[in-house]
């Protein structure tokens, strides 16, 4: 009996997380009522698991943040370079555009929150020893900032996500065109 409910509750956190990216994409007032409706649970479920707007909203970001580590946690055994190892990343983020419309209409996680931020932290962290493997391989340059590159990839997602919402553009060639742009630019 307990698995059974075990399997509901989980049920019902996919569907409001689900519901969430989405509503408060749109909008980040939207109702808990609207939230539960568009996930298919009642109102007291919803209350019941998130008792604030903020939890919520911490819940669905964290949800976002292991859907990116899950998507890349092939990389490594995959990957027969750093440099294959960004393509690979790329072409395992671009499907998430749901959790990264989430995550970048949330804007700058909240300083005051460590939970996030750790997460945030140990994501850039682990893109950042990717850069200094690719640098000791020679696949980048190591006239390059570090954190040039790191926030170089970062704006590589932006763009692909803005491109994506403006554009009809699938993942994979989203992918490649950020990893084409991550290794040489723009210019012909």
């Amino acid at each position: 009996m307990a698995d059974h409910l075990d399997v509901r509750i989980q049920k019902s956190q996919t569907a409001i997380m689900k519901a969430g990216m989405e509503l408060l994409s749109k909008n980040r007032e939207a109702s808990f009522s609207d939230i539960a409706r568009a996930a298919g649970v009642g109102r007291t479920t919803l209350y019941r698991l998130y008792d604030t707007r903020e939890k919520l909203i911490k819940a669905v970001a964290i949800h976002c943040l292991e859907a990116f580590d899950k998507a890349t946690e092939h990389l490594e055994s995959e990957a027969e370079s750093a440099l294959q190892a960004f393509h690979l990343m790329f072409k395992a983020i671009f499907p998430l555009s749901a959790e990264m419309e989430f995550l970048m209409k949330l804007g700058d996680f909240d300083e005051d929150d460590p939970e996030l931020t750790a997460i945030y932290k140990k994501q850039e962290n682990e893109i950042a020893t990717l850069v200094e493997y690719a640098k000791s391989e020679g696949s980048l340059s190591k006239k390059l900032p570090t954190a040039w590159v790191v926030n170089l990839t970062e704006g590589l997602l932006y763009t692909s996500w803005l491109t994506k919402n403006s554009e009809s553009i699938d993942d994979d060639t989203l992918a490649d065109l950020a990893f084409h742009t991550f290794c040489h630019g723009v210019a012909r």
